[in-house]
């Protein structure tokens, strides 16, 4: 059994994605979590995060509040989840890219928060995002109500450790999906529409400049359905590169057939990005006709 020491009292998503980390990587049942802030417990701990003064990867103390603590090279500096995911994160999430993807997704958006960094700001509708420290948040206990601090940190723990774990297993089917489509783009001889014959991400695509539409298949209650979908212009835009015809957008089954000519439609989104057909055929139809 190792102690895990972390300072008591309030709780962000830092302290706690850093005590998740380490119950991933050294089993939930192997560690014993302390919350405290005396300095003489502290000295005694087997791992110590955000609390101490010390980043020391060989005594395993994993602050950042203390001077001189790292800063990224985009000049996001290092809290204590960050520190000990850069360490531990490969052996955690299984390989460098997986580990490298919760570092972006994650990490870095945790990290900045905990050092007072502000990574938006509100457009016209001046409605904010509701992130990590929103939801972690709802794990401290209501006012008036008898649950503690420590109890609603362990709560929250369980949460991000199946938070990181779902993440990690999404990121290493996207590595699969990315290997996947960059063999297919290699062997397409017109580039403009892909075929595949698994589901795939359209935001994948968005790298390839010469991808237009991609087709591939759709699992449903009612059997397999074929996806013909335009590829975004760029990341965080609705803007297409190219749009299935105007007249088709909203319409279904056999009024989409009648209008499209294609006899085995069955819907088009209508922003006109998403078209379905009962077959493939159906589908490379109108990724055909988009434009």
């Amino acid at each position: 059994m190792q102690t895990v020491i972390t300072h008591n009292g309030s709780f962000h998503p830092d302290d706690v994605f850093a005590v998740a980390t380490l119950q991933l990587h050294l089993g939930k049942e192997q560690i014993q979590v302390v919350r405290t802030r005396d300095e003489a417990t502290i000295a005694n701990g087997d791992w110590v995060v955000d609390v101490g003064g010390v980043y020391d990867v060989e005594s395993q103390r994993f602050d950042h509040h203390q001077n001189g603590a790292p800063v990224r090279e985009n000049n996001i500096p290092y809290a204590a989840f960050g520190l000990l995911w850069k360490h531990l994160g490969e052996t955690v999430a299984g390989s460098k890219d997986v580990a490298d993807s919760i570092e972006e997704r994650i990490c870095q958006p945790v990290d900045a928060g905990d050092n007072g960094i502000n990574l938006y700001t509100t457009n016209e509708y001046d409605v904010s995002p509701y992130e990590l420290y929103n939801v972690i948040g709802t794990f401290k206990p209501v006012w008036g109500s008898e649950m503690t601090d420590d109890e609603g940190f362990l709560q929250a723990v369980d949460f991000a450790r199946e938070l990181l774990l779902r993440t990690i297993a999404h990121a290493e089917a996207g590595v699969k999906m990315r290997e996947l489509i960059q063999s297919v783009y290699e062997a397409a001889t017109d580039k403009a529409i892909l075929e595949y014959d698994e589901s795939v991400n359209r935001n994948s695509f968005i790298e390839y400049g010469d991808v237009n539409v991609v087709v591939h298949p759709s699992e449903t209650s009612e059997g397999i359905r074929w996806k013909a979908v335009a590829i975004p212009k760029e990341f965080g835009t609705f803007e297409n590169k190219v749009t299935f015809p105007e007249e088709w957008a909203g319409l279904r089954d056999a009024e989409l057939a009648t209008v499209s000519g294609i006899q085995d439609a069955m819907f088009c989104h209508k922003n006109c990005f998403l078209f379905v057909a009962k077959n493939k055929e159906g589908a490379l139809a109108a990724a055909r006709q988009a434009n």
